[in-house]
């Protein structure tokens, strides 16, 4: 019977990775209770805050609760403004089209009523 000799070396995937330079800091260890405590004061965790593109629409921050629920009452406002600009433009289309659309008709009556008499 053969023994089982374990590897000395044996990764996951089988393949050798580089991980490259630790980029941790020494001592720079947090409890829960520290993280939830700087998070609810608004005290850096000291991880960079990043700040993504957002084309045109500025993200705000809000520092006050009444501040977001102001914000939120223009957004809805807006909103409403918008779709009913949107249903003024679609009526204004409609009747675009329909007065288009009638001297269309009545041609093709007064040519129908006209091949009508000729046969």
């Amino acid at each position: 019977m053969k023994k089982y000799k374990p590897r000395k070396y044996r990764q996951s995937s089988g393949y050798k990775k580089k991980l490259g330079k630790s980029m941790t800091l020494p001592d720079q260890n947090l409890t829960i209770k520290e993280l939830l405590d700087r998070h609810s004061r608004g005290v850096s965790l000291g991880a960079p805050d990043l700040k993504g593109e957002y084309f045109d629409t500025e993200i705000p921050r809000y520092d006050d609760l009444t501040d977001m629920l102001e914000h939120k009452k223009e957004l809805v406002q807006k909103q409403i403004d918008l779709e009913n600009q949107i249903k003024e433009q679609q009526k204004q289309v409609q009747k675009e089209t329909s007065l288009k659309a009638k001297p269309e008709d009545e041609v093709s009556e007064a040519e129908e009523e006209a091949e009508a008499k000729k046969h």
